[in-house]
């Protein structure tokens, strides 16, 4: 892998989690501080702008139809300027943008607003449009939006450390549906005079299963371990499957983040320790939990770090908020080698962000002995980063995704945005939108004879890859693909028309390759490359990294 663009959109940010539509070129980056959302503009992954600021210090008039008391002083109105919420949280889907929030003042009751922001990013993305704010008593942590959102299911998914559950709301109203607590209790277990586990609602992950329709809600419960819980009808959710954990029995806890592949067949749930063992990646056999009978998945593989047993901590110093002047603990050492958030592309690719170790790129065709086959370790943005008055320090990736371009957008608490391309042509990969809005090539390949004659890009795209690359109009150009050996394994054309692609206006002259051998046979997994021809003998190459079908 390797960096194509980044951004930190202000000195001292303590960063979450990040959502990224590569189709529109936009991206939004969220707050584990009271510093709110940055909206930016990623047409160009190289050079990340910020365009705008959506602010979290939110006042009672923005959310609440009666002014209530400010606890320090009894104030009515709705000017209340501390009152403040994190961003820890947020997803896209379609033209909505959904931010969950947690009260930061740490007062009781809250000041800070709790619940979930709803904004439109159809009219102008860069500047998205606050529609509603949904009040949710306990705080929201993370918030996943339906996936049929704009399709008839008008509902986002907000779970929860405060209340301790998952709570369903409808975005177009505003009304709180239901809620769902895990069938082995909530808080602390067995009960707080002698809590050995904590059981909340931290993560989901909605889908449609493929086989029997219902929507499920793959939810990683904290100690309570994985449940699959159905809401088809969002008014009435039902627990319909379960991995439990038990500190006593199979030591697993901490269940953090739960992704279903786009079969159901398996499903990857993933542990946040933080101190002394190393959360990592279980993977779940799902097969039979297609929602319409009681499951119970079962494990049969897992992945972390190798070599990374244990990770400690220190405690670095107390220190007085910037925003709330209470007294944090600033933890140096911690959640170094926990993996965090994940992402899947088809069955057996999965992208895990691994704090204080990076992105890491995992084959898991295997399910019983997944390989990690590439990583990346963000370091950009330290003179940008906070050094002591925040809660965290150094390198801590939040989240990394897959996007529409074949690049992938990830986030880190300390340094921002990083954008980054899993086949390793670092700052050439400019993305989709950015190479179309331009017209021009992005990519300097490796020429023979030491000369970059020919600028050429490879991305990823739909059914395969787009190879492109600039020629001057009814000039002669082929390409071919080739292993690590240096056999070809398939032809992508030749001759003045391009053999299989198309010729723009302006020269840019574009292949597409399935990732299939020339007798139409789906190719391993690996490295290949892919070698261009134009003109009077130019020519280029550019590696492939091949995650198969």
């Amino acid at each position: 892998m390797s960096l194509v663009g980044t951004l930190a959109p202000w000195r001292g940010g303590q960063y979450s989690n990040v959502a990224a539509d590569a189709t529109r070129g936009v991206t939004y980056l969220g707050s584990w501080d009271e510093q709110g959302v940055a909206v930016i503009d990623t047409r160009n992954p190289a050079h990340p702008v910020l365009t705008d600021h959506l602010s979290t210090h939110i006042h009672d008039g923005d959310h609440r139809s009666v002014a209530e008391p400010d606890a320090t002083d009894g104030d009515n109105s709705t000017a209340h300027l501390n009152e403040t919420s994190d961003s820890a949280d947020l997803d896209l889907v379609g033209r909505y943008l959904a931010v969950s929030h947690q009260d930061l003042t740490f007062t009781d009751p809250p000041i800070g607003f709790e619940g979930i922001s709803l904004y439109d990013t159809s009219a102008d993305p860069f500047h998205p449009t606050l529609l509603r704010r949904i009040e949710v008593p306990g705080g929201v942590h993370t918030v996943q939006l339906d996936p049929d959102v704009e399709n008839g299911r008008p509902y986002a998914y907000a779970n929860s450390a405060g209340n301790w559950k998952m709570t369903i709301v409808n975005i177009l109203t505003g009304e709180i549906l239901s809620q769902y607590s895990s069938s082995e209790g909530i808080g602390c277990s067995p009960d707080p005079s002698f809590c050995v586990g904590f059981n909340y609602a931290h993560e989901g992950f909605i889908q449609r299963h493929p086989r029997s329709g219902r929507v499920l809600d793959y939810i990683s419960y904290w100690d309570s371990g994985l449940r699959i819980v159905d809401v088809t009808d969002p008014a009435a959710p039902v627990e319909v499957g379960y991995y439990d954990y038990n500190v006593f029995t199979n030591g697993y806890r901490a269940a953090h983040y739960a992704a279903p592949t786009p079969s159901g067949d398996w499903v990857y749930l993933e542990d946040e320790l933080g101190f002394f063992r190393v959360g990592g990646v279980h993977i779940l056999d799902t097969r039979h939990c297609d929602g319409t009978a009681p499951c119970r998945p079962v494990v049969v593989g897992g992945w972390d770090l190798p070599g990374r047993d244990m990770q400690t901590a220190s405690l670095h110093k107390f220190r007085s908020g910037n925003f709330n002047g209470s007294p944090v603990p600033i933890l140096n050492r911690s959640f170094i080698y926990d993996a965090h958030n994940l992402d899947l592309k088809g069955e057996n690719t999965l992208l895990v962000a691994n704090y204080g170790m990076g992105i890491r790129l995992i084959d898991t065709s295997d399910k019983t002995a997944p390989k990690e086959v590439a990583f990346f370790l963000p370091n950009s943005n330290m003179d940008e980063s906070c050094k002591m008055d925040c809660g965290r320090v150094g390198r801590q990736t939040w989240g990394s995704y897959f996007g529409a371009d074949g690049l992938i957008y990830a986030s880190d608490l300390s340094l921002g945005l990083f954008i980054v391309d899993p086949d390793g042509n670092g700052a050439a990969a400019r993305g989709a939108a950015a190479f179309a809005a331009s017209g021009q090539p992005a990519a300097s390949g490796d020429a023979a004879g030491g000369q970059a004659a020919l600028r050429l890009r490879v991305a990823r795209a739909a059914g395969g890859y787009e190879i492109s690359f600039a020629s001057a109009a009814g000039a002669m150009a082929r390409a071919a693909v080739y292993d690590v050996s240096g056999r070809r394994v398939a032809s992508l054309g030749g001759g003045r028309d391009a053999g299989n692609g198309r010729v723009a206006s302006d020269g840019i002259r574009s292949f597409h390759w399935n990732g299939r051998s020339e007798a139409g046979a789906p190719l391993a997994r690996g490295v290949y490359f892919v070698r261009a021809e134009s003109g009077g003998g130019d020519i280029a190459t550019a590696k492939i990294i091949h995650l198969g079908e």
